[in-house]
């Protein structure tokens, strides 16, 4: 897969991660729902919203293909995409990212851990290895990627599905799905979460537009490592969430986000380090002059080959590396603070999304300028949160003992 394709490839993971945001909160809300259903009765509304919520989930995706095939030219001029059929793979691919937050929700609620680490290494791992054996062996292009991160995807779908046939797999329940509530609980979460999607992915979008399709796959390439690391950190998030909401309803106190927060930028730190050692050494067996031994000859001349491009990514893989570790832990934090439910902070981050998409359109003019602007966003939005954790840390300090 050349330049052009694998920067097709990275521009539409981007645009599968932005159709997530409608129902991104949902594996947070049926976390929460799911950790606190107790009762015969909380467990009759649990079904009544799964199974609710997966038909509206599917009815959102239905509108999304129309309004692609509508404007279906428009938008394959915009991101330079020659082949239809990866834009539609792409879609196939929305159904499952629009239903594996339900599911995998119900499962981290359950704590069952197991089987949803298990459904992120299929979806994650799956992935990889499906895209390297139809891109790498059968020599298929952007639209081979997208269709093996669709079997990675359907992988942990089909997990979600069966580990939680318990909660979606009954008889509609005679209790009512009550809207107005639920919606009160779902929109800052889908916000605030979406907010935080948005400024992870928007950015390949926004370069494959402006820059069209000569060299963004150097950038998409160092975007995937950058983007690697805050899901190389996510499990530790979805691991923390259900374990607040667990304590609260018992009334404990814990140190779980401190250890949580250090754990993320440990992990963080060591594989943002790793990624700047790793370009610098690829840069620098780019274009050294010296013979090196210990590295295959093969590999060497296609290094040297394609200096230029080696130039490019090696640049950008630490500006990425470092750029998206302020992101990683604010999660942590804004995972925190939605398993708390104190929503306040959530217009801020809406407003820093937003923002950071005007800047971009603005100032964005080159590859590092775009990763310059990301990193100085996600370290606003680390900041905010970190106001919002620090306040309401000392509310609950000063609240009086019961």
């Amino acid at each position: 897969m050349g330049d052009s394709e694998y920067g097709l490839f990275g521009t539409l993971l981007g645009l599968m991660n932005l159709m997530t945001i409608p129902t991104l909160g949902l594996q947070t809300i049926f976390a929460q729902q799911t950790a606190s259903a107790v009762t015969p009765l909380d467990k009759e509304r649990l079904t009544s919203t799964v199974q609710t919520i997966l038909l509206w989930a599917f009815i959102l995706w239905l509108m999304i293909v129309l309004g692609v095939l509508l404007f279906q030219r428009q938008i394959m001029t915009d991101l330079t995409i020659n082949n239809p059929a990866a834009l539609w793979m792409t879609l196939a691919v929305g159904l499952g990212q629009l239903w594996m937050p339900i599911l995998l929700g119900i499962l981290q609620g359950q704590q069952n851990f197991l089987w949803l680490g298990l459904g992120y290494l299929v979806n994650g791992g799956g992935r990889f290895v499906a895209v390297a054996i139809i891109v790498g062996i059968l020599g298929w292009k952007a639209a081979g990627a997208v269709f093996g991160a669709w079997l990675g995807i359907f992988g942990a779908l089909l997990i979600g599905i069966v580990q939680s046939r318990s909660i979606w797999l009954t008889a509609r329940p005679k209790c009512g799905f009550q809207w107005k509530i639920w919606l009160k609980k779902i929109m800052p979460l889908t916000l605030g979460l979406g907010a935080s999607q948005f400024i992870f992915s928007i950015d390949v979008i926004f370069v494959r537009s402006l820059f069209g399709e000569n060299g963004t796959g150097y950038y998409a390439g160092a975007g995937m490592i950058g983007r690697g690391l805050v899901m190389f950190t996510a499990p530790l998030t979805m691991v923390m969430f259900p374990k607040i909401v667990h304590n609260l309803s018992h009334g404990r106190k814990s140190n779980l986000l401190v250890q949580t927060l250090g754990a993320s930028f440990l992990l963080g730190a060591i594989a943002a380090a790793g990624c700047t050692i790793a370009a610098l050494g690829l840069q620098y067996l780019a274009t050294t002059t010296a013979e090196i031994s210990y590295v295959p000859q093969a590999i060497m001349e296609k290094l040297k080959a394609a200096k230029d491009g080696v130039t490019i990514l090696s640049s950008l893989i630490p500006w990425f590396a470092w750029a998206m570790l302020p992101l990683a832990l604010a999660n942590v934090l804004l995972s925190n603070l939605l398993a708390r439910q104190r929503y306040q902070v959530v217009l801020y981050l809406v407003a820093i999304a937003l923002v950071y998409a005007l800047v971009l359109l603005g100032f964005g003019r080159s590859f590092v300028g775009v990763v310059q602007i990301l990193g100085s966003f996600n370290l606003l939005f680390f900041s905010v949160l970190a106001l919002f954790t620090w306040l309401d840390t000392k509310k609950e300090s000063m609240a009086p003992v019961q």
